[in-house]
């Protein structure tokens, strides 16, 4: 397209359209980052909280160790003569994501989903990366 004059082109020049691909691109780089970081962190908090509750797992079991047994009578047996064991944590797991492998109009790269047995299979992967070393 030119002007009225016929002298030069309108628009824009192939320097702006380079300007913003390049903009583009280090703006997905930095957000592949921020991705990976967050996940970093989520990782090793997630690792912060098992050793504090297996730490005060611990601690309470020497603490009802270490206590004298309840003299209380009572009619209803304990919990321990009925041979109650607590049910797990977490009965049922994650075995799939609802979640799209690729968001909609995202233009970063998508990262890999954990969830359910994933966490366990990563755990396991940095055990036996860490037992190599």
């Amino acid at each position: 397209m030119t002007d009225s004059i016929g002298r030069s082109a309108v628009g824009r020049s192939a320097r702006v359209g380079k300007r913003r691909k390049d903009f583009l691109v280090r703006t997905i780089q930095k957000m592949e980052q921020w991705r990976d970081n967050a996940r970093r962190n989520m990782l090793q908090q997630r690792q912060r909280y098992k050793v504090k509750l297996e730490k005060n797992q611990a601690l309470m079991r020497a603490k009802k160790e270490g206590s004298l047994p309840n003299l209380n009578p009572s009619s209803f047996p304990s919990k321990s003569e009925m041979g109650f064991r607590p049910k797990a944590v977490h009965r049922f797991e994650a075995t799939h994501s609802t979640v799209p492998l690729r968001p909609k109009y995202s233009i970063v790269k998508p990262a890999e989903r954990i969830y359910g047995n994933k966490w366990k299979a990563l755990e396991a992967k940095k055990r036996t990366v860490k037992k190599e070393k």
